[in-house]
């Protein structure tokens, strides 16, 4: 089972160095910096906290993360209605280039599969999908 969580580890960097390559070659977003971005864009006005929680992030490294794209025109952050409830939107420069990271994405999920039928690619999605409830049932139990 090492074996397996190093397999999936080693897919998640590359696809993080694969999103970099091809997103810098139109804009300055960094690799990791594209999954805020498509979180928020699904979520408008997710707080920082419920981010963290949606992306398996410390909250300290949301923070970072937020300050880095505001700074870069992608979100807006606004005060909720509890002034201690930060509230992130994703900009108009984040929509824009929402399409972009979906490309990218689509193209690497056709990276990592090639050579996969559609059956077996149903099949790892099946059991991805369910990995990723198991861990979501985890950290639910556990918090950080």
């Amino acid at each position: 089972m090492a074996t397996f969580l190093k397999n999936i580890n080693m897919v998640a960097r590359s696809a993080t160095r694969y999103s970099e390559e091809q997103l810098e070659k139109v804009c300055e977003l960094k690799g990791y910096q594209a999954k805020y971005i498509l979180n928020i864009c699904a979520n408008p006005g997710i707080s920082q906290d419920a981010l963290a929680g949606i992306m398996f992030v410390n909250k300290s490294n949301v923070a970072r993360q937020l300050a880095a794209l505001e700074e870069l025109g992608y979100v807006e952050r606004r005060q909720g209605g509890d002034k201690r409830v930060s509230l992130v939107y994703p900009t108009e420069k984040a929509e824009k280039i929402l399409p972009v990271i979906r490309g990218v994405n689509a193209r690497w999920r056709e990276v990592i599969t090639e050579g996969f039928s559609e059956e077996e690619k149903a099949q790892l999605l099946y059991l991805t999908e369910r990995l990723y409830r198991n861990a979501i049932r985890y950290m639910e139990g556990h918090g950080d």
